[in-house]
């Protein structure tokens, strides 16, 4: 399963204990917990393709949050918000944002990053994104390669987004 703005949620998205079942069809590989989910209704679990067709929508059950004055009116905003809102799985974030939009355009979720994300510390100022450039974050980076979540849980993470090999960089403190 692909999804257009989350390059690998069996990696870095919260997923549901093995044998949960998704709520609209009744899978149980693939799936998302639902304690991550935003809405009025409670589910345990929505499998990656439930999520990606749109099911939340009928709950308004919302994964995300995007500001979609920011986003280039030339393209289908409302498209564009209700994937990123609906049917992409949450960033692993300690606290809600805002899905980053530069130039109009959402970035992908990439991965939790760490130093070697990045080419020089120079760069990793450079991609920070709604944040002061501050070079002293460099530190707080993780110094080995961050696979998965099990791997990237640390009191204050950073969160890599990608467009057309342009990065962009958010970081979270527990």
């Amino acid at each position: 399963m692909s999804f257009n703005y989350f390059a690998n949620p069996r990696a870095f998205a919260y997923l549901a204990d093995e044998g949960l079942a998704c709520h609209f069809c009744k899978a149980t590989q693939d799936c998302l917990d639902g304690c991550n989910l935003f809405g009025q209704e409670n589910i345990e679990a929505v499998c990656f393709d439930c999520m990606a067709a749109g099911k939340l929508i009928d709950l308004d059950i919302s994964t995300n949050q995007i500001d979609e004055a920011a986003l280039d009116p030339g393209n289908d905003l409302e498209g564009v918000a209700n994937e990123i809102t609906y049917c992409t799985p949450s960033v692993p974030t300690w606290q809600d944002c805002f899905w980053p939009v530069k130039n109009g355009k959402p970035y992908r979720f990439i991965k939790i990053a760490s130093k070697l994300d990045y080419d020089s510390k120079e760069q990793f100022v450079a991609t920070l994104f709604c944040c002061d450039q501050d070079p002293e974050l460099w530190e707080m980076l993780p110094d080995l390669k961050i696979e998965n979540m099990e791997v990237g849980q640390y009191d204050i993470s950073f969160y890599l987004f990608e467009d057309s090999g342009d990065k962009l960089t958010i970081w979270d403190a527990n």
